[in-house]
């Protein structure tokens, strides 16, 4: 496993990282790890979807399913 340093942390950010930690029963290296571990996955759960919006004949709103605008999870993008 890599090892990473990281410098001028500020102690505040230290201080309220251990209060989390603490709370959640983890020890600051575990937390930073979890931190870490959803930071880096955070761009794959938002991604967005593309929308097919409806198009509006003479300004009359019909009723929609909201399937209609999102296609298949499993559809690639």
């Amino acid at each position: 496993m890599t090892a990473v340093h990281i410098r001028n942390v500020p102690e505040e950010t230290v201080a309220r990282l251990k209060q989390r930690a603490a709370a959640r029963g983890h020890s600051l290296e575990a937390e930073l790890r979890i931190v870490l571990d959803e930071a880096a996955l955070a761009p794959l759960a938002r991604r967005r979807r593309k929308i097919n919006w409806p198009t509006y004949r003479s300004g009359v709103v019909e009723p929609f399913d909201r399937a209609d605008f999102y296609p298949d999870e499993d559809a690639d993008d």
